[in-house]
Parts: C-alpha cells; sequence; structure tokens
C-alpha cells in the first residue's frame, strides 16, 4: 500500500494522465469503451419489455444506472429478483448464475455496466488527505468493499475540493455535465468539460476541483483497489 501511495504522490503531473473513454447518451449501439486488467466497461441501453437470451455473470460487477426503472431478473429456478433504481443510482451486483433479464421502464434505461476483473484485496487503508476524510461535505459514500470504492461527488456552483490524494486509478462518471478546473500538488491547473455520463479514466494522482459551470455538478468516482 506504501508504494501506491508514493506512486500516487509522485504523479503530481497527472493531470496528463486522463482518458476519455466515451459514453455520450443514449448508449446506443451497446459499446465497450475500456477493457483492461482491472475492468471491462460495457455501456447499453435496455429496452423496455426485451427479454434477454439466458446468460451468467462470472465477476462481481458494479451497476450505473442513468434512468430509472426496473431490471426483473428471472433465474433458472424461476426465482424473481426485480431491481429497482432511480436515475443516478450505483448498485453492486454479485456474479450471477444463469438467468434473463427484463427492463421495466417508461423508456430505454442507460447503463454502465463495470466487470470486475481485479482480485480482492484486504487492509487497504487511505492516507489522512483522503478526500472523504477531508470533504465529507462533498463526498459521499456509495459502496466500500475488497475490490472497489465507490463516491459521490456534489459541488454546487463555484464550489471546490480541497487538494486531496487518489491512491487507486478510477473511473469518473459525470452524471451532469461539467465544467471544472483541476489542480495538482504543484499548482498546475488546467480546465476540463465533460458531458453527461463522458467517461473518464484517470491515474492515481493528487487533485483538486472547483465547478467553473453554471449548474451543480455530480459524479461517481468509482475506485479499483489493488
Amino acid at each position: 500500500m506504501k508504494q501506491i501511495l508514493n506512486a500516487a504522490a509522485r504523479a503530481g503531473v497527472a493531470l496528463a494522465a486522463v482518458l476519455a473513454c466515451g459514453g455520450a447518451l443514449p448508449f446506443t449501439p451497446a459499446t465497450v469503451p475500456i477493457d483492461n486488467s482491472v475492468v471491462r466497461v460495457a455501456l447499453s441501453a435496455g429496452v423496455p419489455g426485451v427479454v434477454t437470451k439466458p446468460h451468467v455473470h462470472e465477476t462481481n460487477r458494479v451497476m450505473i444506472y442513468f434512468d430509472a426503472g426496473t431490471n426483473k431478473i428471472t433465474f433458472s429456478d424461476s426465482k424473481v429478483a426485480p431491481e429497482t433504481f432511480r436515475a443516478g443510482d450505483v448498485q453492486w451486483n454479485d456474479a450471477m448464475g444463469t438467468h434473463v433479464a427484463e427492463i421495466i421502464a417508461a423508456g430505454p434505461v442507460n447503463i454502465a455496466h463495470l466487470e470486475l476483473k481485479n482480485a480482492p484485496v484486504s487492509g487497504v487503508k487511505f492516507p489522512d488527505n483522503d478526500p472523504l476524510k477531508l470533504d465529507p461535505a462533498h463526498y459521499k459514500l456509495e459502496i466500500d468493499n475488497n475490490q472497489v470504492r465507490v463516491l459521490r461527488l456534489r459541488l454546487r456552483q463555484g464550489e471546490k475540493t480541497p487538494l486531496h490524494a487518489q491512491p487507486f486509478e478510477r473511473l469518473l462518471v459525470p452524471l451532469t455535465p461539467a465544467r471544472l478546473k483541476v489542480s495538482d500538488a504543484k499548482g498546475a491547473a488546467k480546465t476540463v468539460s465533460y458531458g453527461k455520463a463522458e467517461l473518464q479514466w484517470l491515474m492515481p494522482g493528487e487533485e483538486a476541483e472547483e465547478n467553473l459551470g453554471d449548474q451543480p455538478y455530480e459524479a461517481l468516482i468509482v475506485e479499483f483497489k489493488r
């Protein structure tokens, strides 16, 4: 863990280590903008009333929903397990046996499926300048287990976060359009703009964000523990 944190501390240059991964709504046709050593990210739009073919999910998943609805899951033993969600919700799904799924909603439901590849780890300790410790007014914990931590960030117009550490690779999922000033540990800053659902792959580093936009900013940050 110390090596990870040292690497993050050295990554004051991490402002350049950003990869725009696509994801403009709607997610049709389905795409896989990210497939690396820790996660496979699939983007799709579930059509109401369409029942999928029987399939399995061999890995644990993080599910991010951009529209409200219910995913009706029916297993091979006829057990039904509905999953209800709102726009902007994030959910944890364990690996799943053979089943079919049907979306129940007013219209297509855009979903980011994060299929995890990173092995579970234990004893992860976040640094003192962790964003959740430094800035609980803006960061909310959504999921925390031995594979991922998911934070929700909300910034009103003109609000900013303190400089904080991000020791792991992470996926930034904007839930609103954004125009941000991002500063690193050396004071270097740049202005970035993201569209809603325009996924960003971010490397470890230290940074602070300021909302320069004309509306509140909200995003999910999925950290992949290693």
